[in-house]
C-alpha cells in the first residue's frame, strides 16, 4: 500500500508540473468522491448533510474549472 500512495503522490507532484495548480489540486479531490461512494454503497455507512455538502463543493470546484 505505500508504494501505491508514493506513487500517486510523485503523479500529483508531476502533474503540477504540466498544469496550472488549481484545476489539478481540484481533480486530486475527487478521490474523495470515490472513498465516500464505497462508503456509501459498500459499507453501508449512512449519507449525513455534511457529506452532501462536501460533494456538493467539490462538484462546484470542479464545474468553475470550466470558466
Amino acid at each position: 500500500m505505500a508504494v501505491l500512495s508514493t506513487i500517486g503522490y510523485w503523479i500529483i507532484i508531476w502533474a503540477f508540473t504540466q498544469e496550472r495548480i488549481a484545476p489539478v489540486a481540484v481533480l486530486r479531490e475527487t478521490s474523495v468522491l470515490f472513498a465516500m461512494m464505497i462508503s456509501v454503497f459498500v459499507i453501508r455507512e449512512g449519507f449525513s448533510l455534511l457529506r452532501v455538502g462536501i460533494v456538493v463543493l467539490i462538484l462546484a470546484g470542479i464545474m468553475f474549472l470550466g470558466f
